[in-house]
C-alpha cells in the first residue's frame, strides 16, 4: 500500500502538532511550578521580615517607654529648677549642669536604637 504525498504531509503535520502540544504543555507545567516556588519563597521571606519587624517594634516600644520615664524626670527637675526664686541669675550651678547632661544623655542614648540595622535577608 503506497501512501501519497498528501497522506505523508497530513501524518507529519499531525505528529508535529502532537509533539508541539506535548512540549507546550510540559513548558507550562514547568513555568507554573517555578511560579509556585517563587511565590513560596516570597511568602517565607515576608514571614521572616515580619518576625524581624515585630522584634524591632517591641524593642522600640520598650525604648519609647524608657524615654518617657527619663523625659518626665528631666521635665520635673526643670520645673523644680525654674521655680526657684533666684532663677534670674545667669550662673549655672551643679544641679543645672547635671540636669543638662541628663537631658543630653537621654536624647543620645535611647536603648534599642543604637544597635545595628537588620540586614536584608
Amino acid at each position: 500500500m503506497a501512501m501519497s504525498i498528501r497522506s505523508w504531509a497530513l501524518l507529519s503535520a499531525a505528529m508535529f502538532a502532537a509533539s508541539w502540544g506535548y512540549g507546550h504543555t510540559r513548558y507550562l507545567a514547568g513555568w507554573y511550578a517555578h511560579t509556585e516556588h517563587m511565590n513560596q519563597l516570597a511568602h517565607e521571606k515576608r514571614n521572616r521580615a515580619s518576625v524581624a519587624l515585630q522584634v524591632t517594634e517591641t524593642t522600640a516600644a520598650a525604648a519609647s517607654a524608657e524615654r518617657q520615664i527619663v523625659y518626665k524626670t528631666v521635665y520635673r527637675d526643670v520645673v523644680k529648677y525654674v521655680s526657684k526664686p533666684d532663677r534670674t541669675k545667669c550662673s549655672f550651678d551643679d544641679d543645672a549642669i547635671r540636669m543638662r547632661q541628663r537631658a543630653i544623655d537621654a536624647a543620645n542614648h535611647i536603648a534599642g536604637f543604637d544597635d545595628e540595622t537588620v540586614p536584608d535577608k
